[in-house]
């Protein structure tokens, strides 16, 4: 093993030492992260990213002093973008070859309150109240593998760590070894993005930031165990393999390493990976692969989404998937984690509006930092007869404000990133003067309630069959209970018929209560006193839309 070690000491005042890849160690802020591309892809960084808006103009600037270096605000930042959120303070060393390594990191509290220390890209490490002039050493193991990023199709290599503090904290000191292979086991962890290492806006607020309990683990482990996330979003059982990211995961797994193994979400979209079909057997595959390594396969079931019906009833769309695994690790002999169990039993107690605490602000699936860390102290604990050592306790982690994202300011000429198209956008876009037809609506609708796609195993209407691409709309409508009895009651869709505004609230108005308690007035609310029997345009549906927000 190639011997490696790294100190640096930032207790004396002095200059800040930016990162670059001649000095091989540095600070990442403004000056750098827009003028190096590579500091900007995800995979390979520290996971924050600053928000769009700003442009190249620099968020953070920082200061050394004798409590060490701390991140403050530059001017371009404005007060109200700050309130509630904090700055990162990213440091990053070059490493000349992959395997785990020992971070070990001195912290001074400023001027007291929550600290946050992450690894990599984005994991969690520490996490506590930091008093004023108080310090605190924080040990973490963190890994360096090939990984491919988003929108590539090979590995690229991964030779930096990264060590970013959020919060009231200078860093007095960095020391940086490698480890032994046994001195450290891995759990390797393959998934989608529930689980995935997920970025994070500058200014950072943990409600809202994306985040899979992946990324979180590491907190809750017993010392001696380091986490390697290879999820990846979109993924299902097959893309996992088919993309490249097991040929990652398959020869660096050694024999007492862990592998945790969580799909579903995505493969239920795919009408091949039914959950006793294609989704099974690609998950014996890996099963059987992982043991074959002498690593120890363990399955978890998919996390819940926060999702239920015109009734108020919770309507759990993953079920299959769930019994699926449960049914493998019977046949397989495989541990079986029931995330999906826990994180719904949460749901139904809590109902459709607190659960929302628990996943970024207007999405159903994915989880906030909040709930990520909910979630990894489940399975943490889960793991510990496994591992044969107990998880360490750590103190709940409460949501607070802020929970809405920030937005740009008024005025904002910047383009944001680019992206998928909105299908709102679409109808106000393109013939916007034409009048809806049932099928746009339905599509309007599903996407506006950010409903979940599933397995278009077959339609019951015989217009339209199980191979039309409209297929997955339609029954994705039917499960949700939006599609009217009225139009349905020869059998057929009829998908071009026009809609009129009060057929449109009939869609919409049993859509919006399943994702919130339904107002009486709601309808008067969206539409005041139009006319229920007028056609209805698609620049008029696309208005009606717009003004639902989650």
């Amino acid at each position: 093993m190639q011997d490696v070690s790294f100190c640096a000491d930032f207790c004396a005042p002095g200059a800040v030492s930016l990162f670059t890849r001649e000095a091989g160690c540095g600070f990442v802020t403004g000056e750098n992260f827009h003028t190096d591309r590579t500091l900007r892809i995800p995979e390979l960084n520290s996971g924050f990213q600053p928000v769009w808006w700003h442009g190249n103009a620099p968020l953070t600037r920082l200061v050394r002093d004798e409590n060490g270096v701390h991140a403050r605000a530059t001017a371009e930042l404005p007060a109200g973008e700050l309130a509630g959120r904090a700055l990162p303070l990213w440091y990053k060393v070059l490493a000349p070859c992959e395997g785990v390594y020992r971070l070990r990191l001195t912290l001074h509290g400023l001027y007291g309150g929550e600290v946050l220390v992450f690894a990599g890209r984005r994991r969690l490490v520490w996490r506590g109240e930091l008093p004023a002039g108080r310090e605190q050493v924080v040990e973490a193991l963190t890994d360096l593998t090939p990984i491919i990023p988003g929108g590539e199709t090979r590995p690229a290599r991964d030779d930096t760590l990264d060590v970013t503090v959020i919060g009231p904290a200078a860093l007095r000191r960095l020391t940086v070894e490698r480890v032994a292979e046994d001195q450290a086991r891995r759990i390797f962890v393959l998934g989608d993005s529930t689980v995935t290492d997920q970025t994070a806006a500058v200014p950072y607020a943990p409600g809202t930031s994306y985040a899979g309990w992946g990324q979180m683990l590491p907190w809750y482990l017993p010392e001696g165990w380091c986490v390697s996330n290879h999820a990846h979003s979109g993924l299902t059982t097959e893309s996992f393999e088919e993309e490249g990211h097991w040929a990652v995961v398959e020869p660096r797994l050694r024999p007492g390493d862990f592998c945790l193994m969580q799909f579903g979400h995505n493969d239920q979209k795919r009408p091949h990976l039914t959950a006793r079909g294609g989704y099974t057997r690609r998950l014996r595959s890996y099963v059987q692969r992982v043991r074959a390594r002498g690593a120890v396969p363990v399955l978890v079931t998919p996390l819940a989404r926060n999702s239920w019906t015109t009734g108020g009833q919770y309507n759990d769309l993953l079920r299959d998937y769930a019994e699926a695994v449960f049914a493998l690790g019977r046949e397989e002999n495989v541990p079986v984690i029931d995330l999906h169990g826990e994180s719904m039993a949460l749901i139904v107690r809590e109902g459709l509006e607190t659960a929302k605490q628990w996943f970024y602000p207007g999405d159903f699936t994915h989880t906030c930092d909040y709930g990520a860390c909910r979630m990894a102290a489940f399975l943490a604990g889960q793991l510990s007869g496994l591992l044969g050592a107990c998880a360490p306790a750590r103190p709940d982690w409460t949501p607070a404000e802020p929970r809405l994202p920030l937005t740009p300011p008024e005025g904002c000429t910047l383009a944001p990133p680019a992206g998928g198209e909105d299908p709102i956008a679409l109808c106000e876009t393109r013939r916007p003067g034409e009048i809806l037809t049932r099928m746009e609506a339905l599509e309007l609708v599903v996407a506006a309630m950010k409903f979940f796609p599933t397995n278009a195993y077959s339609s019951p209407l015989a217009d339209i069959v199980g191979q039309d691409p409209r297929a997955v709309t339609v029954q994705t409508a039917i499960q949700n209970g939006i599609v009217p009895a009225a139009w349905t009651r020869d059998g057929n869709l009829h998908p071009t018929a026009p809609v009129r505004l009060g057929e449109f609230l009939a869609v919409l108005m049993p859509g919006y209560a399943t994702r919130r308690l339904l107002p009486r007035d709601m309808e008067q609310q969206m539409v005041g006193d139009a006319d229920r029997a007028a056609p209805l345009t698609r620049r008029d549906a696309a208005a009606i839309c717009r003004k639902i927000e989650f």
